[in-house]
């Protein structure tokens, strides 16, 4: 049976349909191509034969091996391969050909040579139940009969290549972790797998150890089982993090829902432990829920308070001014509200894990070999009329270089600081830098803590800069209709204290004002390329004077307009 098996798989080798071997064989037409079949090397009588890019092989040669029937048909110039239930018929110089029945197009039709008909491996070697593979590294094209695969006890959802060489079997690594919930997965030993069809393969013992789990190959039977059952043990809290243990790795989809704020984490692959379980079955829905014990002791506080001012119908005792104050003040609720979990699913396994909030959070999600950490912060409240600042460029952007080999990040930084400074004087005014030091920002987070933060304005403070030396001049620049009075109150007032020629206010789609939901405005002062503007510009005193101009516009449309 091996003999016919590699007879078999050589024949199909015809056209290969692989990724990455039309390149490697146009560049290297005369190079060899090495087979294996079966995980036997194999060297044919009559050699592969590469045309156009593609890898042909006899016909009957890999039908015979495979224990399939062929007949061909002289007058018609078609051959039949018939094998179990899988009849496919091709005709000689045609991209048509029929599969069981349906009529379905090749890549590249067969032809003959040497008074051998030579066909499209892939194409024939899958439709007969054959796994073909290109591994580049070694220019060998790798045959064998498709294995049947079980993921816990189930097909997989979607494919699992296996690929045998000699007496090992490799498995498509990143195929198997993304069905058993480890997206992304970081693998320790690479370099113990090859690299067939572009995809990282490693051998079953090594997908084992990685992974963990039970991988058990049987060569008689043509069978992989995959056992990896994955069990959350415990979900508890430590003040603003929360731990999600599990018995073996996992990675979380995760995601964020209002009403209430929560932060939404499914663990694919995994299911609750006994002892969960058990504490899903005692609850309505089956859902399992954390009290927050912070909560509890918060609310507990505030009905010993209650019961203390009013004792067997009394009227409360007089308290001090400061204690009436504190009294006044509501407790504050910890981030956390309540953390539940579930059996989301049983097809395939997820357990969903919520993270229920008292107010909106950012998460930070870490992972561990029992689990994973995500840590909350809360994203700042508005309390006031709420601006943004934005200090352009900074880090590796150094922005516009100017006359005296200065940076454009330093002044916008200067500046955006001292206006940061001078807005905090005002009770009304809640103030959000970008950047307080020199680091750099992507233009997509600037935009997002705008947004986010809900803020009411945006001011991105630059500079400009060209190759003549002699342009200079002050710009306001806008783009989305709502920023429009805006921008025309900070060119008045930024343009009259820079003294500098008026280049006006003009509608351009940057970035951070194109896609910042409030009225957004970018500033370019001046010219940091003109000599006169920058030296001017590098003034801590004319800076100051900038920055109170940029208050001043603000001040002016918050009292106009708001």
């Amino acid at each position: 049976m091996k003999r016919r098996l590699y007879l078999l798989l050589l024949s199909l080798l015809v056209l290969l349909f692989i990724p990455g071997w039309a390149a490697a064989a146009s560049s290297a037409r005369e190079e060899s191509v090495n087979l294996m079949i079966g995980g036997q090397a194999v060297s044919p009588e009559v050699p592969p034969v590469i045309k156009s890019g593609r890898t042909l092989v006899p016909v009957r040669v890999i039908a015979e091996g495979l224990g399939a029937n062929v007949d061909w048909n002289e007058a018609a110039r078609t051959a039949t391969i018939s094998r179990g239930n899988q009849q496919l018929t091709l005709t000689l110089d045609s991209k048509k050909a029929v599969l069981n029945g349906k009529q379905v197009t090749l890549d590249t039709p067969p032809v003959i040579s040497k008074q051998r008909m030579l066909l499209p491996l892939r194409f024939v070697g899958e439709s007969l139940g054959v796994t073909v593979g290109w591994d580049n590294s070694t220019r060998t094209v790798i045959a064998n009969e498709t294995p049947q695969i079980e993921l816990n006890g189930k097909k997989p959802a979607q494919t699992i290549n296996a690929y045998r060489v000699a007496d090992t079997m490799y498995i498509s690594a990143q195929a198997v972790a993304d069905q058993l919930g480890l997206k992304g997965m970081q693998w320790k030993r690479p370099e113990a797998g090859k690299t067939i069809d572009d995809q990282l393969v490693l051998p079953v013992d090594r997908l084992e150890s990685e992974l963990g789990g039970s991988f058990t190959w049987n060569e008689k039977k043509n069978t992989l089982e995959i056992e990896r059952v994955n069990r959350l043990t415990e979900v508890s809290q430590e003040g603003d993090t929360v731990r999600i243990d599990t018995s073996l790795p996992v990675r979380a989809d995760s995601f964020v829902l209002d009403g209430p704020a929560r932060v939404v984490l499914d663990l694919p692959g995994t299911v609750l432990d006994d002892d969960l379980k058990e504490l899903s079955r005692e609850s309505d829905d089956g859902v399992v829920t954390v009290k927050n014990a912070e909560e509890d002791a918060v609310d507990a506080a505030l009905d010993e308070e209650a019961d203390e001012d009013q004792v067997d119908g009394e009227e409360p005792s007089d308290s001090s001014d400061e204690q009436a104050a504190e009294a006044a003040q509501p407790a504050e609720k910890p981030l956390i509200a309540s953390l539940r979990y579930s059996q989301y699913s049983s097809s395939p396994d997820t357990v969903r894990v919520v993270i229920e909030l008292n107010k909106k959070s950012q998460y930070n999600v870490s992972y561990t070999d029992r689990g994973l950490e995500v840590t909350l912060k809360a994203k700042p409240q508005k309390t006031g009329f709420l601006i943004v600042v934005d200090a352009g460029h900074g880090g590796k952007d150094p922005g516009s270089l100017g006359a005296a080999g200065n940076h454009e990040k330093d002044y916008n930084l200067a500046v955006a600081n001292k206006v940061v400074a001078l807005l905090k004087q005002y009770k009304e005014f809640q103030v959000v830098p970008v950047r307080t030091t020199d680091v750099f920002y992507e233009l997509s987070e600037r935009v997002a803590i705008a947004n986010e933060n809900n803020a009411d304005l945006f001011l991105s403070i630059h500079a400009n800069s060209f190759p003549k030396p002699t342009a200079g001049g002050t710009e306001t620049f806008y783009y989305n209709a709502n920023s429009k009075t805006f921008a025309q109150i900070v060119h008045k007032h930024l343009q009259g204290a820079t003294g500098f020629t008026d280049r006006g206010v003009k509608a351009t789609g940057y970035y951070v004002i194109k896609n910042t939901k409030m009225p957004a405005v970018l500033t370019e002062t001046g010219f940091l390329s003109n000599p006169t503007e920058n030296a001017k510009l590098t003034d801590p005193a004319f800076q100051d004077k900038i920055a109170k101009a940029l208050v001043d516009a603000i001040r002016e449309y918050y009292l106009s307009y708001q």
